[in-house]
């Protein structure tokens, strides 16, 4: 049985890849499906979501309306084929035609401007990471005086060392810049390991504070993506070009105004996505904040 789906919102970079690929590609195929996502892969690697409106906006999405159980069926390895207004995958038409287009990449000249005043926030957002996130995050790298036990002891040091080199790197040595970004990138488990997720908060860090933000990042994305997952990679390209989730636009804006109410809240949202991915992405943004 056919099923039909509305998209209420596709990203900027989702709509571009899609009304050139349909026209100049040849079609996608499923990368991965899961409960409240379907994953799309096309011929150069691009990667684009199919996500339900539970996991919101973000740079690859396109959010669509329905039920659980929209992508039970769709295999992995089926093609995906499009026109101007429809994408098909497998048994699932989903409408494109009247998405509104929501933008990933947060007005970071504008944030720059305001650096003294988010910055002011981080404190407050450091201690609610430690609460609300995951134990076996990486926000353990936050508190020096907790330690990890168990078999993710290791993972936490080669993490910590990890971070710290590329910190050098962060200051202009492309090579220390390259070597920490190694060692991150694949770290954990998953299809965006927690290594990944550090990097992508710490490249967001980097739009917010570094004084060259764009060929850092863009270094840091290369470096990372012959290390992981095509689905992470594809995060960390976005990340790079300074593009995140509507959770993180939640967070910039809540600190711009110091409203601790939507700062909060923010914080419990990004925490709260995947098993620890949002918490470790947090985690790699207050790590570089931090002066040493």
């Amino acid at each position: 049985m056919t099923k039909q789906a509305t998209a209420l919102s596709i990203s900027r970079p989702a709509r571009e890849w899609l009304h050139g690929s349909y026209k100049n590609q040849p079609p996608a195929q499923v990368l991965a499906t899961f409960e409240r996502a379907c994953d799309l892969i096309a011929q150069r690697g691009e990667v684009v979501a199919l996500v339900t409106a539970p996991v919101g906006d973000g740079p690859l999405n396109i959010v669509v309306d329905g039920t659980e159980g929209l992508f039970t069926g769709v295999k992995v390895g089926e093609t995906a084929t499009m026109d101007e207004c429809w994408l098909r995958v497998g048994d699932l038409n989903v409408d494109l035609g009247n998405a509104p287009v929501w933008e990933p990449r947060p007005d970071w000249d504008a944030l720059r401007v305001r650096h003294a005043a988010v910055a002011s926030g981080l404190p407050m957002v450091r201690d609610l990471s430690l609460r609300h996130a995951p134990a076996e995050s990486l926000t353990l790298l936050l508190d020096a005086y907790r330690l990890s036990g168990g078999a993710a002891r290791h993972m936490f040091a080669a993490a910590r060392k990890a971070a710290e080199i590329l910190r050098e790197g962060w200051r202009g040595q492309i090579e220390k810049l390259q070597e920490g970004t190694a060692q991150l990138a694949g770290l954990g488990g998953g299809l965006t390991p927690a290594g990944d997720d550090f990097l992508a908060g710490a490249m967001l860090w980097a739009w917010l504070a570094h004084p060259t933000p764009e060929p850092i990042c863009r270094a840091v994305s290369e470096a990372a993506a012959p290390h992981t997952t095509t689905l992470s990679a594809a995060f960390l390209r976005a990340a790079a070009r300074g593009e995140c989730s509507a959770r993180w636009h939640a967070l910039l804006a809540g600190l711009c105004d110091a409203a601790e109410a939507k700062i909060t809240a923010a914080v419990r949202d990004i925490t709260r996505h995947g098993a620890t991915s949002g918490a470790d992405s947090l985690a790699g943004f207050l790590y570089f904040s931090q002066n040493r």
